[in-house]
C-alpha cells in the first residue's frame, strides 16, 4: 500500500472515530436522561439510587426497552410531545446503533451495516452525524421538559433565563 493511501485511510479512521465517539457519548446522553424520568416516575423515594443502580444500569435494561417504558409513561402522564417525537426517538437509535455497531467501509468516511437479514448499506458518517445531532437537540429539550413535569417541579434553568437582568 502507497503511503499517500496509507494516510488517507488513517485521517478517515480518526474522523470517523471522532464522530462515533460523540453520537455515542451523545445518545448516552438522552439514555441516562430517560432514566431519570423513568426513575422519577416509578420510585419517588429514598430507594430511587438503588432501583438506578439496580435496575437502570443493567446491561440488559437497554436502551430500547427504556424507550419503550418511557413511551408508556408519556401515555400515563398524558403527555404531548411534539409532532414526530417518538420517531425522533427512534432514529436515534437507529442511528447511535449504526455508529456503535458498523464499520468503516470504502475511502470516504462511510459505515456500513446490516439492514434485514442478508442486505448490507452504506452511509456517509458525516452525514449520519449531521443528522443525529439536529435530533439530539430537539429531544434533549423535550425531555427536559417531560422530566420537570414528571417531578412536579419548574425548571430553575429555564426560571434564571427568562428572568431580565435589573
Amino acid at each position: 500500500m502507497d503511503e499517500e493511501l496509507r494516510k488517507k485511510i488513517g485521517k478517515n479512521v480518526k474522523e470517523v472515530s471522532f464522530l462515533r465517539g460523540v453520537v455515542i457519548t451523545k445518545a448516552v446522553d438522552i439514555e441516562l436522561m430517560i432514566g431519570a424520568l423513568i426513575t422519577n416516575y416509578f420510585v419517588l423515594s429514598k430507594k430511587h439510587t438503588a432501583f438506578s443502580s439496580m435496575a437502570l444500569s443493567d446491561p440488559f435494561f437497554s436502551f430500547g426497552l427504556k424507550i419503550s417504558i418511557f413511551r408508556k409513561i408519556l401515555s400515563k402522564i398524558n403527555w404531548k410531545p411534539y409532532k414526530g417525537f417518538k420517531e425522533d426517538l427512534d432514529k436515534i437509535a437507529r442511528l447511535r446503533n449504526r455508529f456503535a455497531h458498523s464499520m468503516l467501509f470504502g475511502f470516504h468516511g462511510d459505515l456500513i451495516y446490516p439492514v434485514g437479514e442478508k442486505h448490507m448499506k452504506t452511509k456517509n458518517a458525516k452525514k449520519m452525524y449531521d443528522e443525529f445531532m439536529q435530533l439530539h437537540i430537539k429531544v434533549m429539550e423535550e425531555l427536559e421538559n417531560i422530566f420537570w413535569h414528571v417531578i412536579g417541579k419548574p425548571n430553575p434553568f429555564k426560571i434564571r433565563q427568562n428572568k431580565n437582568p435589573v
